[in-house]
């Protein structure tokens, strides 16, 4: 864009806001910052199949997993946990703590360059 353009543009953008305070119309207010809950500072912490592992927890065990998270939030946090933490990791702190989470799992083989559930075999 050349200069021309952009004055207009300015032009064009002062126009419209001073038509819209005279109708009354409010510039819309930006959300204040807010502090991670601990499930998005725990999410964004989880690698390969975390997501899995942690939604079916939460699904079956709604209290004592958010109550893990929370844990596991403060120990993000603090620095001590580093890094991904993947789903075999968070499966493992689940079955020690006493939780079986069940997670849907499911068996593929490779036939012919396609990709099949090892059910198909079978049939």
């Amino acid at each position: 864009m050349d200069e021309e353009d952009l004055e207009f543009r300015r032009l064009q953008l002062r126009r419209l806001m001073r038509l819209a305070s005279k109708a009354g119309v409010e510039r819309p207010v930006e959300p204040e910052r807010k502090e991670p809950t601990p499930m998005e500072i725990v999410r964004s912490k989880l690698g390969d199949r975390g997501g899995e592992v942690l939604q079916a927890a939460v699904e079956q065990f709604p209290e004592e997993t958010m109550k893990i998270v929370e844990q596991l939030a403060e120990l993000i946090k603090s620095g001590k946990i580093e890094g991904p933490i993947d789903g075999g990791m968070l499966y493992t702190l689940f079955r020690r703590l006493g939780l079986r989470v069940k997670v849907e799992t499911s068996i593929k083989y490779v036939k012919r360059g396609e990709v099949k559930d090892i059910s198909e075999l079978f049939k």
